[in-house]
């Protein structure tokens, strides 16, 4: 698993890294991250995101291997 503080969770919090998947509650927890980037935000917004993002893939690591892998490479 990525570092917290990898870029990648930024990548995926903004949108500018896209993740293909079949999981629906990751897709819904993206659309949600990155909808809140579409305006800009508060100083720290896009680093509490990516905690949060990090934090669900940790909770959910064995329903998110395939994904994982993705987003490591």
């Amino acid at each position: 698993m990525l570092d917290k503080n990898h870029r990648r969770w930024k990548e995926l919090a903004t949108g500018t890294f896209s993740l293909a998947t079949d999981n629906f509650g990751l897709q819904m927890f993206l659309t949600r991250s990155i909808s809140r980037f579409s305006k800009p935000q508060p100083p720290g917004e896009l680093e509490k995101t990516a905690a949060e993002i990090h934090s669900f893939f940790i909770k959910y690591e064995r329903l998110l291997a395939r994904e994982i892998s993705l987003i490591s490479k």
